[in-house]
């Protein structure tokens, strides 16, 4: 192994693997969210920390995460950093039928419109469907939302029409 070190071009390369090593392992984050204030009861945080995520999901929540260990960062000092928000009621039974008021029409709200960008990632619909209209609503809105929704089943056949 001596040998292997003793030319200068052998050197040269370990010392660039050993580098390119040192970078890779620098920057184990995809996103870091820094400065915010996190609020999360089920760890019962209430306080400023920043949170790192890695492969889509939260890997670290730290009062001081190195910014050269993401290969993002944004800064969010002064906002409030929460999980996904749930929606209790909302009527998401959107589609084109006239006249249909909550239940496969335009009054209803499509619920990737209006959800991820006030944080929420869960909306239940409140009884837009009903047991004749239940499966077309889980075609056409749940099984097509990247919100997740969830649904109270009208005791109307038709919903709220």
């Amino acid at each position: 192994m001596q040998n292997y070190f003793k030319t200068a071009k052998n050197r040269v390369l370990v010392l660039f693997f050993v580098l390119l090593t040192l970078n890779v392992s620098a920057q184990e984050i995809d996103l870091l969210i820094k400065g915010g204030h996190v609020i999360d009861a089920k760890n019962k945080i209430n306080t400023k920390m920043d949170a790192a995520v890695k492969d889509g999901k939260i890997f670290r929540v730290a009062a001081d995460i190195p910014a050269s260990s993401a290969k993002k960062t944004v800064n969010v000092n002064g906002l409030y950093v929460t999980p996904g928000l749930i929606d209790i009621h909302g009527h998401v039974f959107h589609g084109t039928e006239p006249d249909n008021y909550l239940s496969n029409s335009q009054d209803a709200l499509p619920p990737d419109g209006f959800t991820f960008r006030a944080g929420v990632t869960t909306v239940a619909d409140a009884g837009g469907a009903g047991w004749e209209n239940i499966d077309l609503f889980r075609k056409n809105v749940v099984d097509k939302s990247k919100t997740r929704v969830l649904a109270f089943m009208n005791i109307v056949g038709g919903g709220m029409r």
